[in-house]
């Protein structure tokens, strides 16, 4: 899914991920360090089937969730994995992600000096400029 999004010209990605290619590369050193760090402090965590998805489709799948903010079974569709696995994963990713890029880990986007801030601003609803007629009457309903 990375091969096919990191395609897209660097301002169409932003926009869908919402951090650019040079930054997403950048998080993604970071998580691939922070990651193997995890595994040689857990050796228990190495056994098993191995995932179908690689790192940078995982942190695509995190940045995706919280720009776009698609439920998890949209996200297993997009990636083709399970509902539960794509949570899963977003839950793995986000803790590694908070220790990778020495973020806090509280619930509070704001701590000390440091704000987090996460670019979800609504995108304008495009409505009909001629015919609008057909679609409102007018009148107001009293929805009791």
């Amino acid at each position: 899914m990375f091969e096919k999004y990191r395609l897209k010209r660097p301002a169409e990605f932003t926009r869908l991920v919402g951090v650019s290619p040079g930054t997403f590369q950048i998080i993604l050193d970071k998580l691939e360090a922070e990651i193997l760090r995890f595994k040689q402090q857990k050796p228990i965590r190495q056994r098993g089937l191995k995932s179908s998805l690689t790192i940078a489709d995982r942190l695509l799948l995190t940045l995706v969730y919280l720009r776009q903010y698609h439920t998890f079974l949209e996200l297993g569709e997009m990636f083709s994995i399970s509902e539960s696995y794509a949570l899963k994963r977003y839950t793995f990713i986000t803790a590694r992600l908070l220790k990778a890029l020495d973020l806090p880990n509280d619930k509070s986007p704001t701590t000390g000096n440091l704000t987090l801030v996460s670019d979800v601003t609504e995108q304008e609803i495009e409505r009909p400029v001629r015919g609008q007629r057909s679609f409102y009457s007018g009148k107001k309903s009293d929805a009791r």
